[in-house]
């Protein structure tokens, strides 16, 4: 009896063990990353655009999107389809969710014509859809555009300085979706995953867009479709690797979004013993270089209408509750094809 059928199994079923391995080696390849927490410290200083916009500024990398900016971005509406990014609001706590981040309504009464309700929550965190603002991270008593914290911030007024109140008017800009899970040929991107430059630049050149002046870049990860799947995975985080803060600056972005909280999560080798703040990221746009933050977006129907569309940049617009010296605000950001 012939020995070659065996042998041709053996060799096919060797060439895909191959090809698994060499598929996991570029994943990892992807994954890895040159940069250092040494890099990190040095780009505290070098990435800096305090001053840039002015003495007084509070606006930071926002004040990039110009009237003209704005226009520009108004013309990718081409289809008229609108689609909200806030995920619902959380209605019980879970490990994710602590129970200070649930939405709470609560009905006040009920008469013969009316009712009236009341609304409280903690936003920030993984449970609400929100905004970021400049006074929410600070580091070594001040924050950006050098304020100093002890003159700003106190538990009575909240932040004089800083403060939500910059985006009062809104944001009207050019949005650019960085779709993970189809780069890398899955459903979802599994927590704990940095998300590097390179990967972000792999992306681009795939979609062939990239973004840029005034723009808001928004990952996503597909975290919301995980979580409807395996449940919440609390502590752990697809996010961004600190590697991506140089591109940031480069690019001239506005805002960094994403459909988690945007740092990565653990974080080997980036820890506190290495100088390296807790969420890193965070730290490098709010107060080194005035770029605002967007966080726990829903990005699913988002994701659904540009594979459909083949667009991955589109006008994006939101506004915070113009809350005097709130650290941030909940939002319903609108995508518009």
């Amino acid at each position: 009896m012939s020995r070659r059928p065996k042998l041709l199994v053996v060799g096919l079923v060797l060439c895909a063990g191959l090809g698994t391995a060499f598929r996991h080696a570029q994943a990892q390849a992807r994954n890895s990353s040159t940069a250092t927490p040494a890099d990190y410290l040095k780009w505290r200083d070098q990435l800096k655009n305090w001053g840039r916009w002015g003495a007084d500024d509070e606006r930071g990398a926002s004040s990039l999107i110009t009237p003209a900016k704005s226009l520009s971005a108004a013309k990718l509406v081409q289809s008229g389809i609108v689609v909200s990014l806030a995920h619902a609001e959380p209605q019980q706590a879970d490990a994710e969710v602590p129970p200070a981040s649930v939405f709470h309504r609560t009905t006040n009464g009920i008469t013969d014509t009316n009712t009236t309700d009341t609304y409280s929550v903690s936003y920030h965190g993984l449970g609400v859809s929100h905004m970021d603002a400049f006074c929410h991270f600070f580091y070594d008593g001040k924050m950006f555009n050098g304020y100093p914290v002890a003159a700003n911030i106190s538990t009575e007024t909240g932040c004089k300085k800083g403060s939500i109140m910059a985006w009062r008017d809104g944001v009207v800009t050019r949005a650019v979706l960085y779709d993970m899970p189809q780069l890398k040929g899955v459903e979802y991107l599994e927590p704990g995953t940095p998300i590097t430059r390179a990967d972000l630049e792999a992306w681009e050149k795939k979609a062939g867009v990239k973004a840029g002046s005034g723009d808001v870049l928004l990952l996503y990860v597909g975290r919301w479709k995980r979580r409807a799947e395996k449940g919440p995975q609390p502590g752990v985080v697809a996010g961004y690797h600190p590697d991506v803060i140089p591109l940031i600056k480069e690019r001239d972005l506005a805002f960094l979004g994403h459909d988690a909280s945007i740092d990565w999560n653990p974080r080997p080798g980036w820890g506190a013993d290495q100088g390296i703040p807790v969420n890193p990221v965070h730290q490098a746009v709010l107060n080194w270089m005035g770029v605002s933050i967007i966080e726990n977006l829903d990005l699913e129907k988002a994701v659904e209408t540009a594979r459909r569309l083949k667009r991955y940049e589109f006008m994006i617009s939101f506004a915070p509750l113009p809350v005097e010296g709130g650290t941030g605000s909940p939002i319903n950001p609108l995508a518009m094809f």
